[in-house]
């Protein structure tokens, strides 16, 4: 007996044989679903919606039936690495953006074998707040799920920014800047400090939603002489830094708890520095393990000359007209009809379309929780991905339908036309596990664009 089973949002069909559960059928089919236990009903990544069909489903095994009860999911909502459907399906799969299947990549790099020599580096120290109450909310897949998710998105700023990520210890991360001497470590490790803390408010809707938990972390940073070495025995060493300079940027990240912080630095760091960041306040504390007061300084920012300089984005010709600040986007002859590009502006990316009628340009990023409406990787680097198929769309009058709860949007006005249709609890049908979008009702932001000499210019504030 062979069963049908369509899966969205990636709109694929797959036979379901009698002998396979839901996930194996999937994943031969080339269906990426997650499954972070390994499909032995240990954590909930594999789970779909049931949006028709249902009465095609078997009663949830022990297994099974105890994760749904952990987590009390609904009758429509199953493990696929248990479920044996015994009729044809229509189902969603719990989807994400990329960065769910890089989780895997590894995210230190190798470093050479070192015997042990005397360095300056900055050393930074994170941690998730309140970790224990939050893994004992979710199963320990979950949980892992999660950090590796988390961990991903940082290893890649910790290593665009020149460090080395030494060890992940739980929801705790060590990472050293400046192993190979670089004599901007210490600047380079505030700015991967920053961009860690940017990461996780962009991180923090989708958590919410998903999990229902208010995910945030907490950042220490230290400057100081370490010994830079090899620790182990044989095929089994790995780099690290020894020496009191790790002892105090643990302590440190542990003093933000008491001063109601996220970021905080050493002195010596703060004089490594000079002038590049904006301080936000001080404190002066008794670190653990201390008899004498320590100050720390909070960062808010990179002074806006040296954020320019370091995080330099692609330069592009600026004017103002009309009291609004316009950017030359791109040439006309660069974009063709229906073509779409997203471009790097500042701190978020900006989705640019011609159409019959002219250019839109909006924020790539849905109102409901934050995730990209488009990919910015190329389409072979998405194809080598395998993410799925599903984009948002254009309709012929300028309506954009999100990917996510398929609301349209006026790309002209950025006005919701339709709000992701929406039951009694708030959820969107086929979406319920995703939680209460109800009050993440807002429209799509849009900027005007107009075209002069052949190039296209966006106006952005």
């Amino acid at each position: 007996m062979t069963t049908r089973v369509t899966a969205l949002p990636d709109q694929t069909d797959f036979d379901v044989t009698a002998s396979e559960t839901l996930l194996e059928a999937a994943l031969r089919s080339g269906v990426p679903f997650a499954h972070a236990c390994g499909g032995r009903a240990k954590c909930s990544t594999c789970r779909v919606w049931i949006l028709s069909g249902l009465e095609a489903c078997p009663n949830r095994n022990a297994a099974e039936a105890s994760m749904a009860d952990r987590l009390s999911l609904t009758d429509e909502v199953r493990l696929a690495c248990q479920l044996k459907p015994q009729g044809d399906l229509r189902i969603r799969r719990l989807v994400l953006d990329e960065t769910d299947l890089m989780i895997t990549n590894q995210l230190g790099a190798t470093a050479a074998t070192r015997s042990g020599e005397a360095k300056h580096v900055t050393v930074f120290f994170s941690d998730i707040v309140d970790f224990t109450a939050l893994s004992e909310k979710l199963s320990a897949y979950d949980v892992m799920y999660l950090l590796n998710r988390y961990f991903a998105q940082v290893g890649e700023i910790i290593e665009k920014n020149g460090g080395f990520i030494d060890s992940f210890i739980g929801d705790g991360l060590m990472a050293i800047f400046g192993i190979d001497g670089q004599p901007d470590a210490p600047l380079r490790a505030v700015n991967a400090a920053l961009q860690t803390l940017g990461t996780v408010d962009r991180l923090k809707p989708f958590f919410a939603s998903m999990y229902g938990i208010d995910f945030e972390i907490r950042i220490g940073l230290n400057y100081g002489e370490a010994v830079i070495g090899t620790l182990g025995f044989s095929g089994h060493g790995r780099l690290t830094a020894v020496g009191d300079v790790v002892n105090v940027a643990s302590r440190i990240e542990a003093a933000n708890k008491d001063a109601g912080t996220r970021l905080l630095i050493s002195e010596p760091l703060r004089n490594a520095l000079a002038d590049k960041v904006e301080i936000a306040d001080f404190v002066r504390v008794r670190l653990r393990g201390t008899s004498e007061r320590t100050t720390l300084f909070e960062v808010d920012r990179l002074r806006p000359e040296i954020d320019a300089e370091l995080n330099a984005k692609p330069s592009r010709e600026t004017i103002r007209h009309g009291g609004r600040r316009w950017v030359c986007a791109l040439a006309e002859q660069d974009l063709q009809l229906h073509e779409r590009r997203i471009l790097d502006f500042e701190d978020y990316d900006i989705v640019i379309v011609r159409e019959a009628d002219g250019y839109c340009a909006f924020n790539n990023a849905c109102p409901h929780l934050h995730l990209p409406l488009y990919e910015r990787r190329s389409p072979a680097q998405t194809k080598g991905l395998q993410l799925p198929h599903t984009e948002s769309a254009i309709t012929s009058d300028l309506g954009l339908v999100c990917r996510w709860h398929h609301s349209c949007f006026d790309l002209l006005t950025g006005e919701i036309r339709q709000w992701a249709q929406l039951q009694q609890d708030g959820t969107a049908p086929g979406y319920e596990y995703a939680g209460d979008i109800s009050k993440n009702r807002a429209k799509l932001v849009v900027y005007p664009c107009r075209v002069q000499d052949g190039s296209v210019w966006i106006g952005l504030d």
